[in-house]
Parts: C-alpha cells; sequence; structure tokens
C-alpha cells in the first residue's frame, strides 16, 4: 500500500512521462492494463492514465490509450484503484511507458527520493491530447530523483477468434469467376486489439482480402472439396485457425436436341453430316466429348466427331461407300453418349433408310427481306416448294451462318422465326435447306434483317462488391443511380426493380423515370427488425427502350450500427442493512432496454462506498459500513452508468442503509469480586459491574441468576451498581457467595459475568464492605510502560521490511501481478 506522500506538483495542466533510464515504469511484455493503481494526495478532479509508445524520431511517442479517471471530494489523500471495464482496457507492448495528464492541479503524489536514473520528463503545455496523438516529449523538461506513487496492473489479454469457422460451403463448377465465396470474420474481446487475417493455404483457385474478410474464386472452380486454412493473429501474436471447405459440384451435360431423326437414301455414296448436336455443360472449365455408345443393328457405318470450324460441337456423320439396304435395314437406332468425364448423358438419334427419289426444290435459291421490328416468335418468313416424285410427304433441314440463327423449317417448308427479332442485331442469314434424304440440296434462302434495334445497356452494373447502406439512414436518401447507353439516339428509357427478398421493396424506392434508387420515403431502415428475413437485398434492375430492355442486379448491404441502451427511469432506490465488506445492499432491478440485438451490458458506480455487479447490477459494500461510526451517512445518491462498450447511459441510484442491532453488550470483567458481613445493610452498593454496548442509544438491562443461594440476596441498579438487595444474617464467616450475571439489550444479545461477594473470616474488629477487585492488564502502568515501547519497535521493524520489498523487489509480469516493476513509494 503507498504511504502518503506530502510532495505535490503545484502546476496546471501538468503531463508527466515517466520514462527513467531505470525502467521502473517501462512495459516489458505484451496485453493488457487491466486496473491502475495511484495515490491522490490532494486536488480531486480527473487524471488521465496514459500508456505512450516511442515512435519514430528519439524522444517522439505515440499516445495508444488513455483511461479517464475522476477522483471526488472526500476521496483525495488515499490510495485508488481503478479496474478498467474490459471494453476500455489498453493494448500494450513491451517498450511502453506509463504516464498521466491532469487539466487542472496535480493530484498524484510523488516522492523526492532516488538517483539520476530515476528521471522523468514533464511538460505543462500538453494539453489534453486524444488516442493517436503523437508528442515531442524529447523537447519538454526533464528532472530526477522522484518517485510518482502509480503503477498499472497488466493481463496478457483475450486469444482472438474466427468465430464462423469450421464451415462448408457448396457452389456448382459453373460458378463465374469472382463470385463470393464466404466472408470470414474474426473478434477478440480485447477492444484495442488489431486482428490480422491471412489464408495459409497456397491455392490459385481462390484468393482472400485480408480487409473484408472475402473469399473469391479466382476461375473456374475445381471439381471436389476445397480446403481452406485461416490463422487469425492479434498484436500479441495469440492465434487462432480455421478452415473453410468449398465443395463444388459438376454440372451434368444437357442435350439439348435429342431424340431426333434423319433420312439418308439407300444409294448414299459420300461422307456426310446427318445432324449437329447442341449439348451444353453449364461447367466453366469441362470439355464435352460424344460418341455413339451403341447402334441398332449393329454396324459401322455412322460415328460422331467435331465439326468443321468447330472446336467443340460435335455432329452424327455418316460414312463414305456405306453400303446401305432399304430392304435389309430401313432404319437404325443409335445411342449418344456425350460426358465431361465425370458424368455422362445419354440421347437417341434415327437413321431412316429409303429409296432414292431424289426431290427437287421449286424456289430456291432464293433471298428475302423481313422487318426485325415488326417479326415476332411464329412469323413464318418464307415457304420453300419441293417436288419428289416418290412422295408426296417431304422432310427438310437447314443450317445455317452466321450460326445459332432465330429460324427454324417444318416438314410443310415453312420458315418461322423462333425469337422476336425487334432485339437482334444481325443484318442478315444465309440458310442452308436440305432435304431429309442428304440428297438434294443445300440450296441457300438469305435473310435480310431491315429496321434493326440495338438494346440499350447498363453500363454502371454489376459492382464488385455489394453497397453498404447503414441502419437509420435518412428517409429518400439516394443509394445508387442507374447509367445506360444506347446505339439508337432518341430511344427514351423507363426502368423496373425486383427485390430478393421481398422485403425490400418496403425498405427501398425505384424511380422508373430516372433509375435512381432511395431509401423508402416513409420507413426507416431498422438492422435488428430485418436481420431475421435478410441484411443483403439482390435488386434486379431492368431498363427498357420501349423494344428490347437490359438487366443487371445490384446487392445493397444493411449495415448494424451500434444504438445506446437506455434505463427504464431517471432514478432508482434500494434500501439495505449495514454490514461488512462484501455484504449485498440490494437489487435496483435496473431495466434497461438495448435496440441492438445480442448487445453485452455492463454496469459501473461512482460511488465508493459501493461495488456494483457487472452483469447484475447488485450492489455490495466496499468496505464495512457501520452506523454506528459517528458521520456515516443513512442515505447516499450515487450515479450509476449502463454501457454497451461504446456507448452509454445514466440514471441516479438513492442508497438507504438500515441501522441494526450489532453490538453485542460486553462486562468490563468476566469476573468479579465483592466483599460484604452478614451485618451489611440492604440497599448496600458493593461495585460496579456496568457493561457496555457500542450500538447508538443502545439500552441494557441486567439480571442475577442466584438460584444455588436460593434466594435473592442481590440485585443490580440499571446503573450496573451491584447491591444487598435481602440481609446476609443467614451467612457466616468465612462463605463465598458466587452467582451469575447477565447483561442483555432490546435485540436479545446478551453477555456473561461470575460475581463473587467474600465474607470474610470474623476479627476483633468486624470487616468492612469493599468494591475491590482484580487489577486487569491494562489497568497495570508497568505494562502499559512496555508495551507501548514494544509496539513502536515492531511498527518500525515492519515498515523498514516493506521499504525492503518495494525498492529492491522484482516485479514479474504475469497475469495478475502489478506491472510494470514501479516500485511504491514510501517514507
Amino acid at each position: 500500500m503507498y504511504v502518503i506522500v506530502d510532495k505535490m506538483s503545484d502546476m496546471a495542466g501538468l503531463g508527466i512521462l515517466l520514462d527513467a533510464t531505470d525502467d521502473e515504469y517501462k512495459i516489458n511484455c505484451c496485453g493488457v492494463v487491466e486496473s491502475w493503481e495511484f495515490y491522490v494526495k490532494t486536488n480531486p478532479g480527473t487524471v488521465q492514465l496514459q500508456i505512450w509508445r516511442p515512435d519514430g524520431a528519439v524522444g517522439q511517442f505515440k499516445l495508444v490509450g488513455q483511461n479517464s479517471y475522476t477522483v471526488d471530494a472526500g476521496n483525495e489523500n488515499d490510495e485508488l484503484l481503478y479496474s478498467v471495464p474490459a471494453s476500455q482496457r489498453i493494448s500494450i507492448r513491451a517498450g511502453d511507458y506509463i504516464g498521466f495528464y491532469t487539466a487542472g492541479d496535480p493530484m498524484i503524489s510523488h516522492k523526492a527520493e532516488g538517483g539520476a536514473s530515476d528521471g522523468y520528463t514533464y511538460s505543462t503545455s500538453i494539453g489534453a491530447l486524444t488516442v493517436g496523438s503523437t508528442f515531442d516529449w524529447g523537447s519538454q523538461t526533464s528532472d530526477t530523483r522522484k518517485e510518482y506513487a502509480i503503477h498499472a496492473r497488466v493481463d496478457p489479454g483475450n486469444t482472438p477468434t474466427l468465430p464462423n469457422l469450421d464451415q462448408t460451403v457448396t457452389f456448382p463448377d459453373s460458378t463465374a469467376a469472382n463470385t463470393l465465396m464466404y466472408t470470414v470474420t474474426s473478434s477478440d474481446n480485447d477492444p484495442l486489439d488489431t486482428l490480422t487475417v491471412s489464408m495459409t493455404t497456397t491455392t490459385s483457385s481462390f484468393s482472400f482480402d485480408a480487409v473484408s474478410g472475402e473469399v473469391r474464386n479466382t476461375g473456374a472452380l475445381p471439381y471436389g472439396n476445397n480446403d481452406l486454412s485461416f490463422t487469425v493473429t492479434d498484436d500479441c501474436g495469440k492465434t487462432d485457425t480455421g478452415t473453410l471447405r468449398i465443395t463444388v459440384t459438376n454440372s451434368v451435360p444437357v442435350m439439348n436436341n435429342l431424340p431426333a431423326t434423319a433420312d439418308i437414301t439407300e444409294d448414299h455414296m459420300t461422307e456426310q453430316l446427318l445432324y449437329t448436336l447442341d449439348v451444353t455443360d453449364a461447367s466453366l472449365a469441362d470439355t464435352v466429348s460424344c460418341t455413339i455408345a451403341n447402334t441398332t443393328p449393329s454396324t459401322t457405318n455412322f460415328f460422331s466427331r467435331i465439326n468443321a470450324g468447330s472446336t467443340s460441337v460435335y455432329g452424327i456423320y455418316i460414312k463414305a461407300q456405306p453400303s446401305l439396304s432399304y430392304d435389309t435395314a430401313r432404319q437404325y437406332t443409335l445411342t449418344i453418349s456425350c460426358t465431361d468425364t465425370k458424368d455422362t448423358a445419354q440421347g437417341s438419334f434415327i437413321v431412316y433408310v429409303t429409296r432414292n427419289n431424289p426431290p427437287t426444290f421449286d424456289n430456291l435459291q432464293a433471298t428475302t427481306s423481313i422487318t426485325a421490328s415488326s417479326t415476332t416468335t411464329g412469323t413464318t418468313i418464307y415457304t420453300v416448294k419441293s417436288t419428289d416424285t416418290d412422295s408426296s410427304q417431304l422432310y427438310y433441314n437447314m443450317t445455317c451462318v452466321p450460326a445459332n440463327c432465330p429460324f427454324t423449317i417444318h416438314n410443310s417448308g415453312e420458315i418461322l422465326a423462333t425469337a422476336d427479332l425487334s432485339q437482334h442485331t444481325v443484318a442478315g442469314y444465309d440458310l442452308y435447306i436440305y432435304v431429309t434424304d442428304g440428297k438434294v440440296g443445300p440450296r441457300t434462302l438469305t435473310v435480310i434483317l431491315l429496321g434493326i434495334n440495338t438494346s440499350p445497356v447498363i453500363t454502371n452494373l454489376p459492382l464488385a462488391s455489394p453497397i453498404s447502406i447503414p441502419e437509420n439512414s435518412a428517409l429518400s436518401a439516394s443509394v445508387f443511380q442507374v447509367s445506360v447507353s444506347d446505339v439508337n439516339a432518341g430511344d427514351t428509357h423507363t426502368y423496373t426493380a425486383s427485390y430478393n427478398p421481398g422485403l425490400g421493396s418496403t425498405l427501398f424506392s425505384f424511380n422508373a423515370a430516372t433509375g435512381l434508387l432511395s431509401t423508402s420515403s416513409s420507413q426507416n431502415i431498422n438492422y435488428e427488425s430485418i436481420v431475421s428475413t435478410a441484411t443483403t437485398y439482390v435488386i434486379t434492375i431492368t431498363a427498357t427502350d420501349g423494344q428490347a430492355t437490359a438487366t443487371q442486379t445490384l446487392s445493397v448491404a444493411i449495415t448494424n450500427q451500434n444504438e445506446a441502451p437506455v434505463f427504464g427511469k431517471d432514478s432508482y432506490a434500494i434500501s439495505g442493512n449495514e454490514g461488512l465488506s462484501g455484504s449485498t445492499v440490494g437489487n435496483p432491478s435496473f431495466d434497461v432496454t438495448d435496440p441492438d440485438s445480442g448487445a453485452t451490458l455492463t454496469y459501473a458506480i461512482d460511488c465508493p462506498t459501493f461495488i456494483i455487479d457487472s452483469n447484475s447490477g447488485v450492489i455490495t459494500f466496499s468496505h464495512a459500513y457501520d452506523l454506528d461510526v459517528a458521520g456515516t451517512a443513512s442515505s447516499v445518491t450515487c450515479t450509476v452508468t449502463v454501457s454497451d462498450g461504446d456507448l452509454k447511459d445514466t440514471a441516479s441510484l438513492v442508497v438507504t442503509i438500515n441501522d441494526v442491532n450489532d453490538n453485542t453488550p460486553t462486562f468490563g470483567s468476566s469476573a468479579y469480586t465483592f466483599y460484604a458481613s452478614p451485618a451489611t445493610s440492604v440497599g448496600t452498593v458493593l461495585g460496579s459491574i456496568a457493561a457496555t454496548d457500542a450500538d447508538i442509544g443502545a439500552f441494557v438491562s441486567y439480571t442475577i441468576n442466584q438460584m444455588v443461594l436460593g434466594y435473592e440476596y442481590f440485585g443490580v441498579q440499571s446503573n450496573g451498581d451491584f447491591y444487598v438487595k435481602n440481609g446476609l444474617t443467614t451467612f457466616s464467616s468465612g462463605n463465598t457467595l458466587t452467582v451469575s450475571a447477565t447483561v442483555a439489550d432490546t435485540g436479545g444479545l446478551t453477555d456473561t459475568a461470575t460475581v463473587s461477594v467474600i465474607i470474610p473470616e470474623s476479627t476483633t474488629a468486624a470487616p468492612t464492605s469493599t468494591t475491590d477487585r482484580h487489577v486487569t492488564f491494562l489497568e497495570d502502568s508497568r505494562n502499559i510502560a512496555w508495551l507501548t515501547v514494544a509496539s513502536i519497535m515492531l511498527a518500525g521493524l515492519l515498515l523498514f521490511c516493506a521499504y525492503l520489498i518495494v525498492r529492491f523487489g522484482s516485479f514479474p509480469c504475469k497475469n495478475g501481478s502489478f506491472k510494470p516493476n514501479a516500485q511504491y513509494v514510501f517514507f
């Protein structure tokens, strides 16, 4: 414990950096400041308890943290212990120094002692600084031979965590590059720690943003399980690890145009493409290959390969000189198998063998022109006419250049549009039309599109990441302006928006004429009310010029904002009985609300007489509280603070303390001896057995147990005088009469003592009554003399031992110890 120090600096606005060369106030480990202990001689007020860190040039320091503590009037001239709330604990590193600053008159005392190594630096111009500020202490005044009454208690701090790992997510291998796979989050209960999250797995398939925690794919997703390991590290090197498994599933190939058929004449002689397979695979990295798995009846006349001019499109071919016979086999059923090496799709293709009577085209080659803006799906753009002497039923097939043209041909010869051409931009197509026996054609029909409309383009979507909107944003606040470009000058554009989830339609408004997305004009965004539904909303925005449309998506993320807790009342009151340190006074049952779901609330109280449970709010005594001590108040008004770690609210608390009967009345001695004779008259006072009671206003009463005497010979007056109540003539000289006296207060607390009345042996002179009694230890003046000398010597020895421990002792840096090794200040 600090000894009272008489020396105080007299400079207002004094800042101190305890940079002694003996490193007494230098931090030598990594952790957080758990509490401060210091001695305030005079001058109540507010002191800033600071941690300084060297920053670059010699003498340049950075204020890395400070705790503000207010000493109320009446609490000065005492050692104070300030336990720092968890949310305000300062993160410290080896090499940091302790300092403090007082805006008014200095508060923390010092003692002029030590040597040249007991130095410090002070400044009266430093002023109040915020955390993160730098100050040139090297240009300030240095002094030596002073020990300040302050030190800190540290804790090794908390280990950071990765709360949302381990985790498994699943994506198809068709997922686009740079898709958000997962967001890794980190947490640390030490509020000022800086956390570093890194992906320790070496991979070229995924990227990790250490700032946002986002994991994205760099390209096509690799099939199977992909395990990514992460590590979070705080400033003290404490770590936690976790694993994210990204499971990639395969997209199965799809055969879009099977089953199908083709006709071939029995006298066909050349290698020919019978059918082009339309096979798709959503996988970005998969390559699909197709083969003929089976032919019924068995033959080697058919095969599959990639079409000329393509790298991935397969066709079904008949080989040259197949030697077909209409009479032997009129049809062949081919089982087509397409695989991406992981999964396989199959379909059937039937080849019909016909007798060869070639049809002829009646109206090809030809050219036709159509108007794109008026050509809709199903419109007939041309009808092919053919003649066949063998059959009135003809079958048509068609290919086109460029490929994937928006047309199809029916067996009637009609060529129809398969899409609304108002949105197409290709100026024309060449259609190659075949009769189904493969011997006639192709003949070309050239289709020219007129009045082509170019689709509008949304130029500023999609975005690389969602837009963040904090809750409680202003009504009708602008969120995003859609930008559109269009080759067709003069087109008027209108916009629509849809929301997923649908709740987004109540949170935002969208201007169909301008394309401006804003917050709702009537409903405020409350994170806590929407979190159970969604906090990220995907808005699909469509722009149209009246004919063609463009669609993109915009993701908007609602971010949570911290909101202060609030007491339900301005004032609370409790009452309890006086008691010892740690005993419970009562529970105010604070009704506190915090809009933030899951917020951790803690309580603090500004009355040093009481301790408040930071979680429950229960009030206990910080030290023994006794109303029997003069000047002790029976009612105290305190300020209680509730905090969620950043924001807080206050309320007053009136604490009423009830006086209780807590002191037992006590006789001055456990045994009394008085003298009397058989002739002692009734009413004679033999002596006093008065008892004392420390309770204020206490009333005591006395009783005597004389059952052994068989009669009430003695009595006790209210003032404690022991007297003869009835004559003693029945007793002879030499008798000793012993009774038990009891003193009791109104609360039932009692003490007992033995009273002996001696009737001496008869002599020539009758004995006289006396109130003499045994002398106690402390009533002997000789005992008082030697006991006083011994007490003074013992006190001096204890002080000397304490000085040696503090001056030369070693204070290890570990959890629960005082650190740094700044010694106490003693006389």
